[in-house]
């Protein structure tokens, strides 16, 4: 299976979890991995990239309940109308995607009683919505909380290593049982 990862972590140096992740990937599997910063304005490749792929990946770590900018950017420029959606558009229609995201927060601060107000399921319509209106099938979202590793903020780096590996162990293995 052709699988495509779009990394959308604005910067893998300042990165333990993100990138530790995109190295298991690389480490132990054969999927290409792109990054959304380096993205140039060649949407035709980008969009060829996307055809040509069984399913896609997108990583990214949660920036105030949501995707960072550069992978926003990303889906603005490539998403376009005629290819991922109106009259000409679905060519993505019925692609896998998964969702492989990272959050420095706990799990209980996704709720109406915790720091974000709202479980992470609402928050989480905002992101799909452009790959449902690609008409792309979301056959799963690995979610990773408490994946902090700035000792100023409480975090911990062996940690998040470790479940950085956790992760994307994870991830491979919902990517396999999705092949064939």
């Amino acid at each position: 299976m052709n699988v495509l990862v779009i990394n959308g972590h604005p910067n893998l140096d300042r990165s333990y979890a993100n990138s530790e992740i995109l190295s298991h990937f690389s480490q132990n599997t054969s999927w290409q991995i792109a990054n959304a910063t380096d993205f140039t304005g060649d949407i035709k490749s980008e969009q060829q990239r996307l055809l040509s792929s069984d399913l896609v990946i997108i990583q990214f770590p949660l920036y105030w309940s949501t995707f960072p900018s550069v992978l926003k950017e990303w889906i603005d420029q490539v998403f376009t109308y005629g290819f991922a959606f109106g009259p000409n558009g679905s060519q993505l229609k019925n692609k896998k995607v998964l969702f492989s995201i990272t959050a420095g927060a706990t799990a209980e601060s996704y709720s109406e009683s915790g720091f974000n107000f709202m479980p992470l399921e609402c928050y989480q319509r905002a992101f799909e919505h452009a790959f449902k209106a690609a008409e792309m099938n979301i056959v799963d979202t690995v979610v990773t909380f408490e994946m902090n590793a700035i000792p100023e903020e409480g975090g911990d780096v062996e940690k998040t290593i470790e479940l950085a590996h956790q992760h994307a162990s994870q991830v491979i293995k919902v990517v396999d049982s999705h092949n064939g």
